[in-house]
């Protein structure tokens, strides 16, 4: 019952991997004698043709052969080959699926499905495969050899993709202005000015639109700038974290204290005119009414 159930489920896997028919597990059936005969002298015609390397030929034959007798399994054996011979991987697969089909116990087929899985570079596909194969199947050394290349190239292209991942994301980096002395909190102003705190150096940085860089502001009440949050009306307000108090700074470049007594302001955030600080030596988030 639970091989019943695990090869269910190996069915499904194969659907998965390629676009095939639907299908459940076929059960034999009756053939007359007479049809049977018909079969055996097609299917031998097919064997024919594959000596004389006719494969249309063959493939042909062997069709005529299981249209007589469904059960005939060696004669879709014998096409899937072909298919293989002539790189037709898809085709094979879907062969090799209707052979499962008729014993989910074929672990002939169910190899050849994970050789045309790692041949089409899906190796996932084919480490899933080989893992219903049985130690006791003779060629199991095969299927084991099989999942261990398959999981050392799966291992290798999921490295690849991470690699390009990377390159991507480097690619995507580029600096838009450079020699800043510990840049912390920057705004972009309702003219594309960008202003940065500089804590070091005590200065809020202005960059405008060119990338020319300038002091917009280097004032004595400026003491570890770090946060910035920028209103409608462009007025620049500075987490002062060494002064622990926050500044306001106009359009103009006046610059005041906004609110003192904040122990070491951090983050500030200005959304439908309330301005949020995080006031990290109280370890709590303040709040101010700006439109008040």
């Amino acid at each position: 019952m639970i091989k019943k159930i695990l090869f269910s489920l190996l069915i499904l896997i194969l659907q998965a991997g390629f676009t095939v028919c639907n299908f459940a597990y076929a059960q034999d059936v009756e053939v007359s004698e007479e049809n049977i005969e018909k079969a055996e002298y097609s299917y031998n015609k097919g064997i024919e043709m594959v000596r004389v390397k006719a494969y249309d030929n063959a493939i042909s034959a062997f069709q005529t052969a299981l249209q007589y007798n469904p059960n005939l399994t060696d004669a879709l054996y014998n096409i899937a080959s072909i298919y293989c011979s002539q790189q037709k991987y898809d085709d094979a697969y879907k062969i090799y699926l209707k052979i499962i089909e008729k014993n989910p116990y074929d672990y002939d087929s169910i190899l050849q499905a994970a050789k045309i899985a790692y041949n089409k570079q899906n190796y996932a596909l084919a480490m899933r495969y080989v893992k219903y194969i049985p130690d006791d199947y003779d060629n199991y050394y095969i299927a084991r050899q099989l999942y261990q290349d398959a999981k050392e190239q799966f291992d290798a292209q999921k490295n690849r993709v991470e690699r390009s991942k990377l390159t991507t994301a480097k690619k995507n980096q580029r600096v838009l202005i450079d020699k800043f002395n510990s840049p912390a909190g920057m705004v972009v102003d309702s003219n594309g000015n960008m202003y940065v705190a500089a804590y070091s150096d005590n200065a809020i940085i202005k960059v405008d639109r060119n990338k020319n860089k300038t002091n917009f502001v280097k004032d004595y009440l400026l003491n570890g700038p770090v946060g910035l949050a920028i209103d409608m009306y462009d007025n620049i307000y500075v987490a002062n974290y060494d002064a622990n108090n926050i500044l306001k700074i106009t359009k103009g470049g006046n610059v005041s204290v906004f609110m003192s007594n904040v122990s070491k302001p951090y983050f500030l955030y200005i959304k439908d005119d309330i301005l949020y600080i995080s006031e990290q030596g109280n370890d709590v988030v303040l709040t101010y009414n700006l439109a008040k």
